[in-house]
């Protein structure tokens, strides 16, 4: 298996596309030799090779002849709901110590191809990320859209700039670096290699805003997709698994819901019935599902529920239990199982 044969989401893909389709690229040249079909944009759930996608970006390098700026551009493109259950939860972590390690062992989810490795020393976070596997040509462009991502997402999610002290640029990019790094008021050096970005870690450990109208919203935004990508969204049934995913802890009445719906409960249980459904098979279903979806991504069963609005690791795992019929400790390892260790060692 050559180095790039990991598999990735197709919507980092997708917003490539779409950003070459705004400075009129066809669609036909952006998936050149790429190996991508069209569909496959636009289908939930498909994933393709870390190769694939590199070809994809060639494409686009060639086109615009390694243009500066371009980058930047497409990893403000990149939110972190783009990163599917993942981003559901970096954006529900206590605190940013947990979202950052939780990113760490799931790295190969987000935008970037370099190898990284993270050190925590004298109240600082010094991350590295060796990006020498990576086409030299292509290495500028992923840079810029790395360390956009970076900046804009976590301003958007903490309500802060990143807390960046320093840091250093390998392989002579800084100058290319230097109008996002001067917009967000970092200062960086030229350095050796591997790239290198500090972080001042006071505040890792403060509770996040949880309730913030911006990350409920974020929050709200990656629920909806997930019903999308399990076809769960239509009808009465789908509005009802819409109510329950805002509603998170599994203590929602169906009284609740009916209100939240504008209809009487045996309205909507008559309506519900008309489907072939029931609200406590839609109840089961869709907790389940979203269990699921968080323990799918190494997260421990008291982080999980947590997440899901439970008091404790008890309550959520005999939850789990009547949804799926076995512990989520098992289910988590049998997941892993099934994946394999997505680290980048």
């Amino acid at each position: 298996m050559s180095t790039w044969e990991w598999r990735r989401s197709v919507t980092l893909s997708a917003v490539l596309v779409e950003l070459a389709r705004d400075h009129g690229v066809p669609l036909e040249e952006c998936l050149r030799d790429t190996g991508i079909e069209p569909a496959q944009l636009t289908t939930p759930g498909t994933e393709v090779t870390a190769a694939q996608e590199l070809a994809l970006v060639g494409n686009l390098v060639t086109r615009f002849d390694d243009r500066p700026g371009l980058g930047v551009e497409a990893g403000m493109r990149t939110h972190v709901t783009t990163y599917g259950a993942l981003g559901l939860a970096l954006l529900s972590s206590p605190t940013v110590r947990s979202a950052v390690e939780l990113l760490m062992r799931y790295i190969r989810m987000t935008t970037t191809f370099a190898r990284t490795r993270h050190v925590y020393r004298d109240g600082r976070l010094l991350l590295y990320a060796d990006d020498r596997e990576v086409p030299e040509r292509l290495r500028g462009f992923l840079l810029e859209r790395d360390v956009a991502v970076l900046l804009t997402n976590w301003a958007m999610v903490y309500h802060a700039p990143a807390p960046i002290v320093g840091g250093e640029v390998a392989w002579g990019l800084r100058p290319r670096l230097r109008p996002l790094l001067d917009e967000y008021g970092i200062t960086a050096t030229d350095g050796a290699g591997p790239h290198l970005v500090v972080f001042d870690t006071a505040g890792f450990d403060d509770p996040l805003p949880q309730a913030s109208p911006l990350t409920a919203a974020l929050f709200e935004q990656q629920c909806a997709q997930l019903l999308l990508r399990r076809g769960l969204a239509q009808g009465i049934a789908g509005s009802v698994r819409e109510v329950l995913l805002r509603k998170l802890g599994g203590r929602v009445s169906q009284e609740a819901v009916a209100a939240a719906l504008h209809m009487s409960l045996r309205t909507m249980r008559r309506r519900l019935a008309d489907e072939g459904t029931s609200y406590r098979r839609l109840y089961s279903e869709t907790y389940g599902n979203l269990a699921e979806e968080l323990l799918a991504t190494g997260l421990t069963v008291e982080d999980v529920a947590y997440r899901m609005g439970y008091s404790g690791a008890p309550s959520f795992s005999n939850a789990f239990k009547q949804w799926r019929g076995v512990s989520p400790g098992r289910f988590a390892r049998a997941a892993a199982e099934r994946h394999g260790p997505p680290s980048l060692a």
